[in-house]
Formats: structure tokens, sequence, C-alpha cells
């Protein structure tokens, strides 16, 4: 069939997109193989300019710092509640909504051979404040964004779902790198089991 312009306007957008995420996860993979081989300090952005293949005019195209470039969201947390929140009317959304968002990424890391990268950057996001603070800042910035999209009356209750849905993620990733290699694929440790089992332990508390 041939491509009409409309057609070929309706494409550029998702080639432009999928472009971008390719191009931000090279940079993303490359910040923190580097920082695994060096540590974090001894890493600057034209270090992973380099290593990506790319200039630092164009890295700072894609993240504003070096620490952002270390925390990005290579597995698409922030895709998952995006598309939850197009599907659903505020209102609607509950936390159990929340939870199975996250949980779908999470099925798809522990069936990825990508798996290793991710308990790598966890593990240098844990040895350093300054990076926790980013992961924090960038997470707060999420937040906000999607509240501002959000009737008011709404936003308090979402903010609040989305804290708790986080932190419980956070308590799964923790776990998952504590107690041994987190290798889902291999069927050694699972994310996706551990952040359930908290879950379910949440009407407990």
């Amino acid at each position: 069939m041939q491509n009409t312009d409309a057609s070929v306007e309706r494409r550029s957008p998702d080639l432009r997109a999928r472009r971008r995420r390719q191009t931000e996860l090279e940079i993303h993979t490359a910040a923190v193989t580097l920082a695994a081989e060096r540590g974090t300090d001894q890493v600057t952005v034209d270090d992973i300019a380099a290593r990506a293949g790319v200039s630092a005019r164009t890295f700072f195209r894609y993240f504003a710092t070096r620490d952002r470039a270390l925390v990005h969201d290579r597995w698409g947390f922030d895709d998952a509640i995006d598309e939850l929140f197009t599907r659903k009317a505020p209102h609607e959304v509950r936390l159990r909504d929340i939870e199975e968002a996250f949980g779908s990424v999470l099925a798809n890391m522990d069936d990825s051979a990508d798996v290793e990268a991710t308990a790598s950057m966890y593990k240098i996001l844990m040895s350093s404040p300054q990076l926790m603070g980013a992961a924090t800042a960038r997470a707060n910035e999420r937040t906000d964004g999607l509240l501002e999209t959000i009737p008011a009356a709404e936003r308090s209750r979402v903010r609040f779902m989305l804290a708790v849905a986080g932190t419980v993620l956070f308590a799964a990733f923790t776990e998952w790198n504590e107690t041994g290699v987190p290798t889902g694929a291999s069927g050694t440790r699972s994310l996706l089991a551990a952040y359930r089992r908290l879950c379910g332990e949440l009407p407990a508390l």
C-alpha cells in the first residue's frame, strides 16, 4: 500500500520516541557500566558520552546531569503509570491498579537476560546518598507532573497511593539485592515474587 503523508506523519512520532528511548538507554548503560568499573565519583559526563558514542552536547539533550543518567528508569515504571492513568479516570484508580502496573514491569525484568544490569545499577544507587537523592528528586518530579494532569480533588489520594506502592517497590528491590544473585531469568531470585509478597503484607501492617 502506498504511504501517504498522513500515514508517515502518524508513524514519525513513534519512530522518534523509539530512537530517543534507545539513545537514553545507551547513555544510561554506559553510565552504569563506568560507575561499576570505576566508582561513581570517578565518572564524568565526558566519560559517559565517549563510552556511549555520543558527544557531551548530545548527552545533555537527554539528561541534565550525570546523576540523572545513572538513575534513568530503564524498565519503564513511569510509562506503566502513565498508561494506567490514560486507561482509567483518576477517581477509578486504586492501589491494586498501581501494584499491578508495577508488577507487569517486574515480570518483564524477571524474564530478561538484562536483569544483571539492573542489579548493578541498584547497588550503585544504594551506595551513594547523592544518587539516592537524585532518584528521589526524579520520582517526585514525575509524580508532580502526573498530578498536574488530574483534578485537584484526586491529587492527595493519588499521591498517597504512589508513595505507598513506591515504598513497597523500594523494599522489594532492597530485599532482592540483599538475598543473593538477583537473576529471575535463571530461576534463582524473583523480584516480582518479592514485590507481590510485600504487597500482600500491607493490610496486616
